[in-house]
């Protein structure tokens, strides 16, 4: 059957709506129109099926943007003007020729974004392959945590199950409690790990047993997220490893990264890999590999690959090792801008979290130097304690965040929690990024009194009162030590020319006084 008759065959399992009518649709409006090409940024995977393809069929040559930053001299198409793009009273001859070209963008997570040629008839022959060489099946019912507007997303839920006859959820799936809400009987489920390592840890993870496959890509699927995956259900779990410039390269089943049969892998004199496939004609990667057989072993990105005692090292194996210490839960290294050494961003786990409230930074960082100095001895040697890196859905993270994250100090999201215009509370979490933590207190995090008094005329400011003639303070008392991840809740009211507060920590009253206005 020709893909032009999947596409008119295909419907949404959530989206009743004539598909190929609004391809056609579209298709006409672009062409009577004498549009040539197009950006689309479409969130909405109807609407994006029908402005992509329509686009195809009417000959148009469209970019698929990550971002909804668009080219000033070029049409674009967005979820809120998509049907201004829709006339279904043009009456005009259309085609779909599978050697039709668009673009697509990549993440720039490492580097800046780039514009990628692709194919129709690439996409086609890739997604052909995986049907048959990972066994999907036309009677599966896919659906995506992950853009479809991405390369992974494209491929694995538009190009795949169209090629099969297979169905797809149109809505993307991205929080726990509405994926465990669905009934995931012959269901397959394309996301990352860093979405299902969330679902694992949720008390509804029982609810995952019926799914039948995981697809994920973006970042290394840890063994221990395997395991835990294998435990709570029968779901065939494949990991991806490719790109937008090459389309997939290598799966994993739990057994390693095998490079797919029909990829002509190699290494450059850099030993960074190179790929050939059928839908990929040639691209040299940036990725440090071995190639041992049909299996691909990974070592790191080439522009993170530093010299260390006259050493090719991995700045991934580094955050390996960090890992492994029990205490991280997620980090990344970078040579730091001022030093010739390495940096390191950590988030804590539970018991590094203790370890760092019970011993300060110091404690946390001699463990970590223990750990690190038999394989790269004294070299890694500033370190910066964080609550979160901010990767993206993909699990990836953008270099360019990092010297912000390094250097600058954490700042604190209070929330109102009942402010009624007399009586004020506000509360926040105590950021484990704050300097005052990590760099004046290394020993013992505490919060001083000093802070805690600002935190009261910060936010009576933004409350609005007016302090301006705050002179002395009548009484202060402190009764409680205030730690890093401590919620903090900060109660006060004006009255008789005078500000009174109190302060709780989890709960438990850790400081009040009165401040004179007069």
């Amino acid at each position: 059957m020709k893909f032009i008759e999947n596409l008119r065959a295909f419907c949404f399992e959530d989206d009743k709506r004539e598909l190929f009518r609004h391809c056609e649709a579209f298709a006409g409006r672009i062409k009577s129109r004498g549009i040539k090409e197009l950006e689309i940024y479409l969130n909405d995977a109807f609407c994006f099926y029908a402005a992509f393809f329509g686009s195809l069929m009417a000959g148009a040559v469209p970019t698929v943007l990550q971002k909804p930053i668009f080219d000033p001299q070029k049409i674009h198409v967005r979820d809120e003007n998509f049907t201004d793009f829709l006339n279904f009273d043009e009456d005009i001859a259309l085609e779909l020729d599978e050697n039709a070209k668009f673009f697509l963008q990549t993440s720039g997570s490492s580097a800046k974004s780039k514009i990628i040629e692709k194919s129709l008839d690439e996409m086609i022959k890739e997604s052909l392959y995986l049907a048959e060489e990972l066994k999907f099946s036309p009677g599966e019912v896919f659906f995506s945590s992950v853009s479809h507007q991405h390369m992974f997303g494209l491929t694995f839920k538009v190009f795949l199950p169209l090629v099969l006859g297979a169905k797809v959820i149109a809505k993307e799936l991205n929080y726990p409690e509405i994926i465990l809400d669905v009934d995931l009987k012959d269901h397959i489920f394309i996301t990352s790990p860093v979405l299902l390592q969330t679902l694992v840890q949720s008390p509804r993870a029982a609810n995952l047993k019926l799914l039948k496959g995981i697809v994920c890509a973006g970042s290394a699927l840890k063994n221990e997220l395997r395991d835990e995956l294998t435990r709570l259900c029968d779901a065939r779990t494949i990991e991806i490893y490719g790109s937008t410039e090459t389309g997939v390269v290598a799966r994993n089943l739990g057994d390693g990264l095998k490079i797919f049969s029909k990829v002509d892998a190699g290494l450059d004199e850099r030993e960074a890999l190179n790929v050939r496939s059928p839908w990929c004609k040639f691209f040299q990667t940036n990725d440090w590999a071995r190639i041992d057989s049909d299996r691909l072993i990974l070592k790191g990105r080439m522009d993170r690959i530093i010299k260390l005692n006259d050493k090719r090292v991995s700045l991934e194996s580094v955050e390996s090792r960090l890992l492994e210490s029990g205490i991280v839960k997620d980090c990344y290294c970078g040579m730091h801008p001022n030093f010739k050494r390495v940096a390191a961003l950590l988030v804590l786990n539970e018991k590094g979290l203790a370890k760092f409230r019970r011993n300060g930074k110091k404690g946390v960082v001699s463990e970590l130097t223990s750990l690190l100095r038999s394989e790269f001895k004294n070299n890694i040697r500033y370190f910066r304690i964080v609550s979160d890196l901010g990767r993206n859905k993909q699990g990836k993270f953008e270099k360019s965040r990092f010297e912000g994250l390094l250097f600058d100090d954490a700042s604190l999201k209070w929330s109102d929690e009942g402010s009624d215009g007399q009586k004020y509370k506000f509360s926040a979490v105590m950021d484990v990024g704050l300097k005052i933590f990590t760099d004046h207190f290394p020993n013992l995090p505490l919060l001083p009194g000093f802070m805690q008094l600002d935190f009261v005329f910060r936010l009576a400011s933004v409350a609005g009162l007016n302090l301006n003639g705050a002179s002395r303070i009548e009484n202060l008392k402190f009764t409680k030590f205030v730690r890093p991840n401590d919620r903090l809740s900060v109660w006060f009211e004006k009255k008789n020319e005078k500000l009174y507060f109190e302060i709780f920590c989890n709960g438990e009253r850790c400081s009040l006084g009165r401040i004179s206005c007069e």
